[in-house]
């Protein structure tokens, strides 16, 4: 029986309103430069596919990975063939922008299924990797109190789809791993990673019919029932 659904965030409940690229661009109008955001944006997809992702470690990550976001910046901007003076005051701005009202929206499935899941007595959490900027993000879009629990990778010190972060949505739960059902837009991150720990999991989000399938793969009623 489902007694937990858990979420991805960034391609399932949440989507960026412009692409990270213009963002970039928008703010480096602040610091004097006129960028393309076009071009920035074709540069951030190639870094974004060819930079590993921070590494895993014991614990919390001391930075919240904010390191690895300048990372992140530095080299867009350098793969675009821009130069920023100040780059430091200009990587603030755009890193706080990112957790600010405005950033991100909601899927327009998203505040139906929440109400929808909580009437029915399903608890509620979030699996993302993100840090935690993530939780000033839903806190402005009006769902951060859905949630009873919201684990973030950069506060565990893994990554999906280690088998690390889905364990500890089922101990703060305090439920078995197969009582949870992880909904996320990402085959190797949300579906084979939750699976390989346990739990139940779906392909849900992104460009796919938004969360469709949700409520056909909740057995409400267990085994038998």
């Amino acid at each position: 029986m489902i007694r937990v659904v858990t979420f991805d965030a960034a391609g399932t409940l949440i989507r960026l309103v412009d692409p990270p690229g213009h963002t970039y661009a928008k703010k480096a109008r602040l610091f004097g430069y006129d960028l393309d955001p076009v071009r920035v944006q074709d540069a951030f997809g190639v870094v974004w596919k060819s930079l590993s992702p921070p590494p895993d470690s014991g614990g919390p990550q001391p930075d919240d990975d904010r390191h690895w976001w300048r990372t992140l910046v530095a080299k867009t901007i350098d793969q675009a063939q821009y130069k920023i003076d100040r780059f430091d005051d200009y990587f603030k701005e755009v890193y706080e922008t990112f957790a600010r009202s405005g950033a991100w929206e909601l899927f327009p499935s998203v505040p139906l299924i929440l109400t929808e899941l909580n009437r029915l007595g399903i608890r509620l959490g979030v699996i993302s990797n993100f840090d935690r900027r993530l939780y000033a993000v839903l806190l402005h879009l009006g769902v951060r109190d859905a949630f009873e629990h919201v684990i973030i990778s950069s506060e565990i010190g893994v990554r999906k789809p280690g088998a690390r972060i889905f364990l500890e949505a089922a101990q703060r739960f305090g439920v078995s791993a197969h009582e949870i059902l992880h909904v996320g837009d990402d085959p190797e991150s949300d579906l084979w990673g939750a699976r390989a720990a346990g739990l139940q999991a779906i392909l849900a989000g992104g460009k796919t019919t938004h969360l469709s399938g949700l409520f056909s793969s909740i057995n409400l009623h267990g085994p038998g029932g």
